[in-house]
């Protein structure tokens, strides 16, 4: 809902541009007063302007975030901060001192009026480093702005919770798409091009947890019960629309809904869809981070309706489940995050295992995938889970998450944290004759928590135990918070789930993105190698790992036409001859035979046909079959 604020002080934008008169509220050193100016990009960049009064401090210092909540790496966004400058009241420069890439010290405090800085975004660079596409930001001058605010706006010392007034100018034609209230001030009388919006935030908490969106309006929206949903797309080429989208998204988060029953923890949650070009000067890493009430949602602009649908229930699904994990439950490392000196919680599987999870489990119990799609899912993350390391404990892991070696595990909070919160579930589901499991759990430590009272790590084990089952906390303590494997077939045997295979059909080179050579960059050679067993034609014609591919039918391959192996196999006519020139341990063979069609043996999950009744019932409760 826009509102209008009238007000009659005056606050200096302090742009290259001529003083802009803006209404702000009373001089308080409370309230930490910035402004973003969208209109006057220079470079690539825009400026922020930070203005604090009475300062009675010698010197204070201001920080950019290191990393933020949701984020698991360092990400110093004080990395993009070019030309920080502090002055007094009247408008003289102010010693600053930098340190580090995070933290500008100002020295005379007492004097201290505003700073200002220019910001220069992600999006265009990603070559040059690591920030997560929907983590960065993004400065395309009066076409798209995605402000993750703490990319811009950082915070002083000791006052991280103050009260934060943030106006942004902008050009009238691009309009901001946010959660968070936003007041639009009345500029009914004057002849700019520009307005001003006005956003309040009660901590800097709140300011890194709301993202922003400015572009040319392209939304749609609509109600799920009392949750009002807000579609906010940017596309290039418009190639997809808000409107297009909205009924796929609808479905979802309408099932979503139905699933999570009475757990309604915000009243409004805004979907921000920026469809990228996917070229080297624009957003790479596709996916999303989440925020309490919100998504910034990053995916390729050349995806087809039906591929970005598919996307977006995935990645769209995982978010707005955040709204119960960690927004409703979290610890008190979340609760007060540190932004420069963060200490992580040991309970990963909770926040993002249990979050996927769900994103899985509502899409079966409320009839968007099939079984069949679901035991897909759920031995995919097995199997994916297999690539890492099982000897590290789950919750050293999390606790450690941002230093190596337990860096390189992180994408495994959303494979075994998943596969942990199934076989909780499993388990309450076996204790209890079908009639409580890991949602009912979540409604209840939602109640003993809730959004404004965070656990200790240490004693979150204790009160799922009190909310659930001996056997519960039994697992946690083993498998958790020791390093024990888990027998995922032990599990799922509870409720009539067994192991089995079958063969699926496979292109020549490839199986599912995960293609059977490589090529060396130093030989220029294409090489065989998987992580995954060749296919039946390869098996069948004797190619081995390591093998070295010269010609087939005496076209030649290397490492310069290598992706003609794709094209010219998918010409082949079963029954065909076909001669491979390989070479092995530095002898050249060759390999003759006849043109097949490929399968690959997948190992799959089945129902057991001799499952008990009590088999039955459990996975009848556990997935509405």
């Amino acid at each position: 809902m826009k509102t209008l604020l009238f007000a009659f002080a005056i606050f200096n934008l302090a742009t290259g541009c001529k003083t802009t008169q803006l209404p702000v509220a009373s001089t308080n050193v409370s309230t930490i007063r910035a402004s973003i100016d969208l209109v006057n990009v220079k470079d690539d960049k825009v400026k922020v302007e930070i203005q604090i009064d009475n300062l009675n401090l010698d010197s204070i210092s201001y920080y950019l975030p290191k990393i933020v909540p949701g984020t698991y790496q360092n990400n110093d966004f004080g990395k993009y901060i070019d030309d920080f400058k502090a002055f007094d009241h009247e408008g003289n420069s102010i010693d600053v001192q930098k340190y580090g890439d995070n933290r500008w010290k100002i020295n005379n405090a007492k004097q201290l009026d505003k700073i200002t800085y220019w910001v220069n975004d992600t999006y265009d660079s990603e070559d040059s480093h690591d920030v997560f596409s929907p983590t960065g930001s993004n400065i395309i001058k009066d076409k798209n702005f995605i402000l993750n605010l703490y990319a811009f706006v950082g915070y002083f010392g000791g006052m991280k919770e103050n009260k934060y007034k943030l106006f942004i100018k902008h050009p009238s034609f691009l309009e901001a798409s946010a959660s968070v209230e936003e007041i639009l001030f009345d500029n009914a009388t004057s002849t700019s091009k520009n307005d001003i919006d006005y956003f309040s935030f009660k901590r800097y908490a709140d300011v890194t947890d709301n993202p922003i969106m400015y572009s040319i309006a392209d939304k749609a929206s609509f109600k799920v019960n009392d949750i009002e949903i807000l579609l906010s797309v940017y596309s290039k080429n418009k190639t997809h629309k808000a409107a297009q989208i909205m009924p796929q998204m609808e479905r979802m988060i309408r099932a979503q809904k139905d699933f999570l029953g009475d757990i309604n923890s915000t009243k409004k949650y805004t979907i921000l869809l920026y469809l990228s070009s996917a070229k080297s000067n624009d957003a790479q890493g596709f996916g999303a981070l989440e925020h309490n009430t919100s998504t910034v949602v990053v995916l390729p602009e050349s995806l087809s309706r039906k591929k970005l649908n598919e996307a977006l229930t995935d990645v769209v699904s995982h978010e707005f489940f955040h709204i119960v994990t960690p927004l409703t439950i979290h610890s008190e490392e979340i609760h007060n995050f540190d932004y420069n000196n963060p200490k992580m919680s040991e309970h990963l599987w909770l926040y993002e295992g249990t979050t996927e999870y769900f994103s899985m489990l509502f899409q079966i119990t409320q009839g968007l995938i099939t079984k069949d799609e679901f035991f897909e899912r759920i031995i995919g993350k097995i199997e994916a889970s297999s690539s890492f390391d099982d000897s590290i404990a789950f919750s050293t892991m999390s606790k450690n998450i941002l230093v190596d070696p337990y860096h390189n595990s992180y994408r495994n909070v959303y494979e075994k944290g998943a596969l942990i919160s199934m076989c909780l579930d499993i388990i309450m589901r076996e204790k209890s004759e079908g009639a409580y499991g890991l949602l009912d759990l979540i409604k209840n430590l939602s109640v003993r928590y809730g959004i404004d009272v965070p656990f200790d790590d240490k004693e979150l084990i204790k009160a799922i135990e009190e909310d659930s089952y001996p056997e519960v906390s039994a697992f946690l303590q083993t498998h958790v918070m020791s390093n024990t494997p888990i027998d995922y077939e032990f599990y799922l045997n509870k409720a009539g789930v067994l192991y089995g295979t079958k063969n699926a059909p496979s292109s020549y080179f490839i199986f599912k993105q995960e293609p059977f050579v490589t090529g060396s960059e130093v030989t220029k050679e294409v090489i065989f190698t998987s992580d995954i067993p060749f296919n039946s034609f390869l098996k069948e014609l004797g190619i081995l790992e390591g093998d070295v591919l010269l010609s087939i039918n005496k076209k030649e391959y290397s490492l310069n036409n290598i992706y003609d192996l794709f094209g010219d196999s998918n010409k082949w006519k079963i029954g065909d001859e076909i001669t491979f020139r390989i070479k092995r341990n530095n002898e050249i063979m060759t390999l003759k035979s006849n043109v097949t069609k490929p399968t690959i043996e997948k190992i799959i999950l089945k129902q057991d046909p001799k499952a008990t009744a009590q088999q039955k019932m459990i996975l009848k409760k556990w997935i509405n079959d």
